[in-house]
């Protein structure tokens, strides 16, 4: 590996003059570091472009540095036009040997919100926030999916009442479905066309967000990546190194600030501790924790949906999201799950 193309990054320099990331106040609650390092060695002989999530800087997390060493000929630090999600973009000469490592150093800590202290109704939305109320193309409001939100939220006054009816929804009604390739695709229409509601992450999360929005509730997907074992099950993660399928997909809703929720995980925890009732004291305790919630395991890349990445794709087609890296070889976009799973590694450091 060519080591004259290493750069390090400072996050005074990413956060000011390259992704204008907002002046953050980092809480005192205890935090997690790690070192989050994706490599790659890419077998082919045209011209590749690659573009990699990067950490963003949140109220519960900041990207401290970030060093990149390789073959490559060019690399920037980007932000898609609509989302903001901060991108690393790569290109790699045609005939050259492709091989590239870069490390996130993250700080991150863990989110519980007071729920009692919620307002039960949104009585103004942000402009900001009011973009995570439109629809996108996995991600409808209309038609069957607000068909779906009537029928959940029927006969209740408050949005709060309305978010928490489609959160146990999703809980009651989704499975975890372990043949689903990576993390589903968070296809909501054709899920509940179809009426099969197993899925994994980005499905299940995707349909709870889907609900929200066609309810008038501001919600998101937030994809990321789990850096280390879960405190609350090993079923939900054991990272300890590996990483590389480790790809989560997360959510919030917004009712005056953003609250986490992650349905998915909860399903997760039944699939994988094999719990026969979700009725079980077990499921209880993490169906609340994860409405309002999350452990300390996992980092943050982007909102991004159904976008268009900063540069764009050759073809100028959008991406469903990115959680995972993104390549094209002469123009032709490579599979995600060949390239991150048997081309890349994910690996992590505990600081």
């Amino acid at each position: 590996m060519d080591r004259r193309n290493f750069i390090k990054l400072s996050v005074s320099s990413l956060a000011l003059s390259v992704l204008n990331f907002p002046q953050l106040s980092f809480s005192s609650t205890k935090k997690e570091r790690a070192k989050l390092i994706y490599s790659a060695k890419l077998p082919y002989e045209g011209k590749v472009r690659l573009w990699l999530p990067v950490p963003m800087n949140t109220d519960y997390q900041r990207l401290l540095s970030l060093e990149i060493k390789g073959t490559h000929s060019l690399s920037r630090l980007t932000k898609d036009a609509v989302y903001s999600a901060p991108i690393l973009y790569l290109e790699f000469p045609d005939k050259n040997e492709k091989q590239v490592e870069v490390i996130f150093d993250v700080e991150f800590w863990s989110r519980n919100v007071d729920l009692k202290k919620l307002p039960k109704n949104n009585t103004h939305i942000p402009s900001e926030v009011a973009l995570y109320l439109k629809p996108t193309k996995h991600i409808p409001t209309d038609g069957i999916v607000k068909e779906y939100a009537n029928k959940i939220t029927k006969g209740l006054s408050t949005d709060y009442s309305k978010v928490r009816a489609i959160y146990d929804w999703v809980v009651d009604n989704t499975f975890r479905d372990p043949k689903v390739l990576g993390c589903g695709t968070g296809d909501v229409k054709a899920m509940l066309e179809s009426g099969y509601f197993g899925g994994k992450c980005t499905d299940i999360n995707s349909l709870f967000v889907a609900l929200c929005r066609a309810s008038g509730i501001p919600a998101r997907e937030i994809f990321g990546i789990r850096v280390k074992a879960s405190s609350l099950s090993k079923g939900i993660s054991d990272v300890a190194g590996d990483a590389t399928k480790a790809q989560h997909c997360r959510a919030e809703f917004w009712l005056g600030q953003w609250v986490p929720a992650d349905p998915a995980d909860v399903r997760k925890f039944i699939l994988e501790e094999k719990i026969d009732s979700i009725k079980d004291e077990r499921v209880k305790f993490i169906r609340e924790f994860m409405f309002g919630g999350w452990d300390l395991h996992w980092v943050a890349f982007n909102y991004a949906r159904d976008f268009e990445p900063e540069p764009p794709l050759s073809s100028r087609e959008t991406i469903n999201e990115l959680m995972y890296p993104i390549a094209e070889v002469s123009g032709k976009l490579v599979d995600k799950y060949k390239l991150t799973f048997e081309q890349s590694k994910y690996r992590v450091e505990v600081v």
